[in-house]
């Protein structure tokens, strides 16, 4: 649900960037949806923090698509918000 909302936020912002600033809902939505890709990520790293002498980050981001495609669209929307001009 978090990686659905993540790129339907990141697909409006690449279409309408100006969108953000005039719609709250979306502003919302990229909020919540960062909110929450934040401490998913931050979850999976944590996990692959505690078996990360047994496997390679790759080795578990290949073998996590789900959580890898979470941690990547988090990424994305972080940089989507700070490209936006503060003016």
């Amino acid at each position: 649900m978090v990686l659905a909302v993540q790129l339907l936020c990141l697909s409006a912002f690449a279409f309408s960037p100006a969108s953000v600033d005039h719609n709250k809902w979306l502003s919302a939505a990229i909020a919540f949806s960062l909110l929450f890709g934040l401490i998913l990520s931050l979850g999976f790293f944590g996990t692959w923090n505690q078996f990360r002498d047994d496997i390679g980050l790759w080795t578990f981001l290949n073998t996590n698509p789900v959580e890898s495609a979470v941690a990547i669209a988090t990424v994305g929307e972080v940089l989507a918000i700070l490209l936006i001009p503060l003016g």
